[in-house]
């Protein structure tokens, strides 16, 4: 077994590996925990898989070793390669306009601030009762398992 059949997508890159994915023009962004790649890398790296060339050989031709990466986030960016292909938007990062609410812009009127302070009070809320719920669960769980292995 080589070292890219241990690494996983779970497993933190080293301070070293990140420096040295920081330094590919193809990464967009990369932290201990994952790494992105620019559309233009994803476009390259889709025609040149319908062309039959091997992911790993994708990555290693482009200057990104496939054993810093691992098995496992190789075949998730080679399955998300075929389903961004299939989608409208293609290779574009939709994350970086996916809020909750749009940034303030200091023009809001009173009453689009309070409407917007409203709907923020609300979900509040809501995080509030199911955080409730979720300790009076975790809580009753407790009392079984205690009940259950303390009576030995």
């Amino acid at each position: 077994m080589d070292a890219m059949d241990k690494r996983t997508h779970s497993n933190n890159f080293s301070k070293r590996e990140v420096e040295i994915l920081r330094g590919n023009p193809f990464v967009r962004s990369v932290t201990l925990k994952s790494v992105s790649f620019t559309e233009d890398f994803k476009r390259l790296a889709y025609k040149e898989k319908c062309s039959g060339v091997p992911i790993a050989d994708i990555f290693r031709n482009h200057g990104i070793d496939p054993d810093i990466l691992g098995v496992s986030r190789i075949e998730g960016f080679s399955y998300q390669l075929n389903k961004k292909a299939r989608q409208q938007e293609g290779f574009a990062d939709r994350r970086s306009g996916n809020y909750r609410r749009p940034p303030r812009t200091g023009s809001e009127t009173v009453e689009q601030r309070v409407r917007q302070l409203e709907n923020e009070l609300a979900y509040t809320r809501q995080e509030v009762e199911f955080l409730k719920k979720l300790q009076a669960a975790n809580m009753e769980a407790q009392r079984q398992w205690e009940s259950k292995h303390l009576q030995k």
